[in-house]
């Protein structure tokens, strides 16, 4: 349990991120926090907290803002990443609960913020949360089960977005056959999402055969059926068929496939993933049904910390999690590299959508030298429409955002590093008389360890955005910004 408190001074000429009449402004956060990482004999809790004070120059009255604007008032935000897990009763029933607090874009094509202290009406505060019990086990020595439920709430700070509670309940039986190679499975799956307006409900059977010729591939057919309602007022009912592959041709590399006929067309979900000996590439695609944006709910450590927690793992074969963990996020802090390497941030949403996305990351550890690379491209149609609602889909049928980052951290002595980002993030609509907006960063970063629990940085940044907007408030005009930032932050 370590407490935490860090002081961020930033330096802009571009306060609220507006194209003309443009305001600097010094602007000082204040950051308390506290992290938990714990593991018990039947229970486990990581846990990341802080509550940050933006204080705003006071110059700033409201004859200095913009039509639509907030103004440079004083606020706090809330950040929070929590997973935890209790084995209630030994082997049999677990309980997984989450939750997370984070800054959400309201719009795709609306101001994309450099950071929190920009004063920016297209964020919004998202909380999500989200209890899971659930029983495994066995039986007849061949046969495996598991019954899940699990509820999610989740909430902004908007009235322009819808706040959403789901329930979920999903079972499978699988087993082995008097044939070694040959095994079966059985799924059966059924989800409510309830939206402002509208109620949505999806109910999957499934049953599979799974061959292995051998110990490198594996094959399944899949075969069921589906009843939904995201398409029609009333319960639809549709065959779904498809088939699955896994790959392993060696420690070092696998890959996974399925593909299935469902009521939308083709679903698909494939991972591949090579590591070489101090580098990791993987690259993930799929298309099926989306409620949130990826951000929303997400307590993983981010994908940058998963590629160097498996580059270091597999270096020391030995070493317990916890070693690994504090390897890890030495590298990560020591050199300026940011745990998420979250690309393309995504946005709120009044309905459930179709996605199809594809990521591509790229992790390299040198000796003394990091490079990471992340580029995704994630396109999404609504499903349904929905009498009275407004979203980003009422103005175009397909959105589709790209984007790619490059960080590049170089570690100068023992104590300190320096680090160079380079990003860019760009919105796409199909509807023709409508402009795409793009945001451009380019982020300088010098790191250096004051003292065992001190740590201080100094960084600059230049971000340039263009697009067009989509409606009134200041959302999607450009906007340059340049800024100087300083840090110290304190561990306990």
């Amino acid at each position: 349990m370590t407490p935490t408190i860090a002081v961020t001074e930033t330096l802009t000429d571009n306060v609220f991120l507006t194209s003309t009449d443009r305001k600097s402004d010094l602007v000082t956060a204040i950051s308390p926090g506290i992290s938990i990482d714990g593991k018990g004999a039947r229970t486990s809790l990581r846990l990341s907290y802080t509550l940050t004070e933006q204080i705003y120059t006071p110059s700033h009255s409201n004859t200095d803002r913009l039509l639509g604007q907030k103004s440079a008032s004083n606020n706090h935000q809330n950040a929070l990443s929590a997973v935890g897990m209790l084995e209630a009763v030994e082997g049999w029933l677990f309980i997984d609960a989450t939750g997370s607090i984070t800054q959400q874009y309201i719009s795709a094509f609306g101001t994309v913020s450099p950071s929190n202290a920009s004063v920016n009406n297209n964020q919004t505060e998202t909380s999500s949360y989200s209890i899971s019990p659930y029983i495994k086990g066995k039986f007849f020595s061949s046969t495996e089960y598991l019954l899940r439920y699990r509820a999610t709430t989740t909430s902004s700070q908007s009235g322009l977005v819808s706040d959403t509670t789901s329930s979920e309940w999903s079972g499978k039986l699988n087993g082995t056959t008097r044939w070694s190679a040959l095994g079966w499975a059985l799924e059966a799956n059924r989800l409510t999402n309830n939206y402002q307006l509208k109620d949505y409900e999806d109910t999957k059977y499934q049953a599979s055969l799974s061959y292995r010729f051998n110990p490198q591939i594996r094959f399944t057919v899949i075969g069921g059926q589906e009843s939904q309602n995201y398409v029609s007022l009333n319960q639809e009912t549709h065959t779904t068929h498809g088939f699955g592959l896994v790959w392993t041709p060696g420690p070092r590399t696998e890959l996974s496939a399925t593909n299935s006929k469902r009521f939308f067309g083709n679903g698909y979900d494939v991972n591949f993933r090579h590591r070489m000996a101090r580098s990791l590439i993987t690259y993930t695609a799929s298309r099926n049904i989306s409620s949130q944006p990826a951000g929303v709910g997400n307590t993983g450590q981010g994908s940058n910390y998963n590629a160097y927690y498996a580059i270091i793992a597999a270096n020391n074969p030995g070493a317990s999690p916890e070693t690994i963990n504090s390897q890890v996020s030495q590298i990560l802090q020591g050199r300026g590299v940011p745990a998420d390497g979250t690309v393309v941030n995504g946005y709120l949403t009044n309905r459930p959508t179709l996605q199809e996305s594809q990521q591509l990351s790229f992790a390299l550890l040198g000796v003394r030298n990091t490079v990471t690379l992340n580029a995704n491209e994630t396109r999404q149609q609504p499903l349904g429409l929905v009498n009275g609602l407004t979203d980003e889909f009422s103005l175009s049928n397909q959105i589709t955002q790209r984007g790619f980052g490059i960080v590049w951290g170089h570690q100068l002595t023992g104590l300190s590093s320096l680090s160079l980002s380079l990003n860019q993030q760009r919105s796409i609509s199909q509807r023709s008389n409508q402009s795409d907006t793009r945001t451009q960063g380019a982020y300088l970063l010098f790191t250096t360890t004051i003292s065992p629990k001190t740590h201080a940085n100094i960084g600059a940044r230049r971000v340039i955005s263009d697009g067009g907007a989509i409606s009134g408030a200041g959302l999607g005009s450009g906007y340059t910004e340049n800024a100087l930032t300083g840090a110290l932050s304190y561990n306990f």
